[in-house]
């Protein structure tokens, strides 16, 4: 048995440890707890890839862009071609919980949220616009007691004009789909109901072919040679034509017409 301590020493001892090897244990189990639920998000992010036209009337809804804390958006800008366009001058937020960052002669920004819950404007300018454009951003909806929340990872706006950097030999404005909220479901390949996707052969990489009623839609990489009726193009380079139902259908592939053959229902 070991000799008994001294006064001294227990008081020595409570001031050095004044706490069990268990009572510390215990302890670090509370902080480890307490850490895991601070680092848990008060929501569940989904992010998602999406388009859509602006409108640069007076009185239209403004686009939203819907981001998170540790979700940045990434929003790029092209005109109704699809081309490109550049942003002129560094975009303002209305929120210092909103940053938005831009690398000058670029087409896109990221926005970050750097608080839940926020609602704010952030406002620009495009090279060659007249007008300048403002953005609708939210970080979540104080309002509701949904745990998921759906992100813009990546969204394309595009704006309903011909910009700086639209191809000379571009489909006329007649035959851009801008509003046809059909041709924008077929462009990000989400087809709506009742739209039957066909099998096709030929050398034209990256294209699908639905069918709705009497017409096709299309989704290519590759530029089309035949006629078309209506248009619309992605920043990525994916492009959409609708036109009458027809077997086969001619693409421009690295220099190449390449025919697409429809096996039609």
């Amino acid at each position: 048995m070991p000799p008994p301590t001294s006064v001294t020493y227990d008081q020595a001892q409570a001031t050095v440890a004044p706490l069990s090897a268990d009572e510390i244990r215990r302890l670090r189990e509370v902080q480890s707890e307490q850490a895991r639920a601070m680092a848990t998000p008060g929501i569940t992010a989904v992010p998602r890839i999406s388009a859509q036209t602006v409108s640069l009337q007076p009185g239209a809804s403004l686009p939203l862009v819907r981001t998170a804390v540790n979700w940045p958006a990434t929003v790029s800008f092209i005109d109704s071609t699809g081309a490109p366009w550049k942003i002129m001058g560094t975009p303002q937020s209305g929120s210092a919980d909103i940053e938005v960052k831009w690398i000058p002669g670029a087409s896109f920004m990221v926005i970050t949220a750097k608080r839940d819950f926020v609602s704010t404007l952030v406002t620009l300018g495009l090279d060659g616009l007249p007008v300048p454009l403002q953005l609708s951003v939210v970080s979540g909806e104080p309002d509701t007691a949904k745990k998921t929340w759906t992100v813009d990872a990546r969204l394309d706006l595009r704006v309903p004009r011909r910009g700086p950097a639209a191809a000379a030999d571009a489909p006329s404005p007649s035959r851009i789909g801008l509003h046809d909220d059909v041709l924008q479901a077929f462009l990000d390949g989400v087809p709506p109901t009742g739209a039957r996707r066909l099998k096709t052969t030929g050398s034209v990489p990256d294209t699908t072919v639905w069918q709705q009623g009497d017409d096709l839609y299309i989704r290519s990489r590759a530029d089309i040679r035949d006629e078309f009726d209506t248009t619309l193009s992605s920043a990525d380079g994916t492009h959409l034509w609708k036109l009458p139902v027809t077997p086969r259908v001619a693409f421009s592939v690295d220099g190449h017409t390449e025919a697409l053959n429809i096996a039609l229902e």
